[in-house]
């Protein structure tokens, strides 16, 4: 995806706005939800967008590699409006519904950054790989960069959306007997509160079935983890990923073989 050197034409969007944007799709698409702060039945999302908005899904696919070798997960058009997820991935697995709500947050937040003099030609897909779906904290300096960060942000307010998880933590904490700053995991150099920490997000990862390295990254991007340690350590889950691998999937010269996730 080519970006334009002198224009940008990108929405400037905060975590908070990106989690509104999610909030007005869903009030559209499901409005029956109500007051419920669960992640979204992501099968009816897209029967909802196919059925009366006219958003074209395919999931039986292979959808190929780039040059460099790194294999397409995903993939999002404006002509037609079409959303594609390798059939690579475990239909409704975890990593292809992190793919699929990935493409959504393109669908939703760039659709107009498309066509005729705009950001991205009409003709041409935005193409997503492992490396363009791995959860950051901040982006990188380009307008592409921004835009795969805003895309991941919107795919984990679908996943692990901020009030649903400021709910477990409280009642997990009242479930451990853990009464201090509930609502908050307080992490420090002290041992009891990084084991703790641990125990609480064991205890989510088998309640939401979330990848405990994603889970620990949200927790700590929203601010649901208060990280006070002196000199914090980059723990496994948050330790520089392989030259070669991105979130424990090869992306150059993967195997063709199909995983499970």
């Amino acid at each position: 995806m080519s970006e334009d050197p002198v224009r940008s034409q990108r929405e400037f969007l905060s975590r908070t706005d990106i989690e509104e944007r999610v909030s007005h799709m869903l009030d559209y698409v499901l409005p029956d939800r109500g007051n419920d702060t669960g992640p979204p039945d992501l099968q009816k999302v897209v029967g909802v967008l196919d059925a009366q908005y006219g958003v074209r899904f395919s999931f039986s696919d292979e959808l190929g590699d780039l040059p460099t070798g790194e294999r397409i997960l995903g993939m999002f058009t404006v002509d037609p409006l079409t959303i594609c997820v390798t059939a690579y991935l475990p239909l409704w697995s975890p990593r292809f519904c992190r793919t699929l709500a990935h493409e959504l947050g393109h669908l939703v937040l760039h659709r107009n950054m498309i066509g005729k003099g705009k950001y991205v030609s009409r003709e041409k897909a935005i193409v997503d790989t492992a490396r363009q779906l791995r959860y950051r904290e901040t982006a990188e300096l380009s307008d592409l960069g921004w835009v795969e960060w805003q895309a991941n942000e919107f795919s984990m307010c679908l996943i692990l959306p901020r009030r649903y998880l400021q709910m477990l933590v409280c009642a997990v904490q009242i479930d451990l007997d853990i009464k201090r700053n509930l609502g908050t995991m307080y992490l420090d150099d002290q041992l009891c509160d990084k084991r703790d920490c641990q125990r609480i997000v064991g205890k989510i990862v088998e309640i939401s079935n979330a990848k405990k390295h994603l889970l620990w990254r949200r927790l700590r991007f929203l601010g649901i983890i208060e990280d006070h340690q002196r000199k914090r350590a980059r723990p496994v889950f948050e330790s520089l990923d392989a030259l070669f691998e991105i979130d424990g999937q090869q992306t150059h010269g993967e195997t063709t073989s199909k995983t499970g996730n």
